[in-house]
């Protein structure tokens, strides 16, 4: 059983935002714990959804801000693993915290992912994981979950190479 198909890694709550939001939006790229989970370098619940669009993108020209039972939104400035000042818009998607970040092409490489729940087939696209993995570097002496992470990746990437 692929992670994201585990209901005990990935929420009934997470799997209906995440529907809803590939339904408006069925290019957005899911980062963060989502991507991690899909190609196995950690094995636990998802806690948030992360989504990547590009600098440019119009969040309501893609239809990301008329998601239905999408809650209070907040936007604000970032600091991205680079160093570089990107937007980042929250919002409570079906009772989920979403974050929204607007970065650079190059961190929008990405990959379909496909995975099955109650007979039904999703098809998102996660972000290259490597630059999930930076994220956790970068903010894991702020949040311990993240040092836990990078912790259980380096304990995968041992036992493949």
């Amino acid at each position: 059983m692929k992670n994201l198909e585990n209901k005990e890694i990935l929420s009934d709550n997470i799997l209906n935002a995440i529907s809803l939001i590939i339904k408006q939006t069925p290019t957005a790229v899911f980062g963060g714990s989502i991507a991690l989970n899909a190609v196995g370098l950690i094995n636990r619940p998802i806690s948030d959804i992360d989504l990547f669009f590009g600098m440019n993108e119009s969040l309501s020209k893609n239809g990301y801000l008329s998601i239905r039972t999408m809650g209070e939104i907040t936007s604000d400035t970032v600091t991205n693993t680079n160093g570089i000042e990107i937007q980042r818009t929250g919002a409570k998607i079906a009772g989920v915290k979403t974050c929204c970040f607007k970065v650079p092409d190059e961190e929008l490489q990405c990959s379909k992912h496909k995975f099955e729940r109650n007979g039904i087939e999703f098809t998102i696209y996660i972000q290259n994981v490597n630059y999930a993995i930076e994220a956790k570097k970068s903010y894991s002496s702020r949040n311990p979950k993240h040092k836990t992470d990078l912790e259980t990746i380096s304990n995968v990437l041992d036992s493949l190479f």
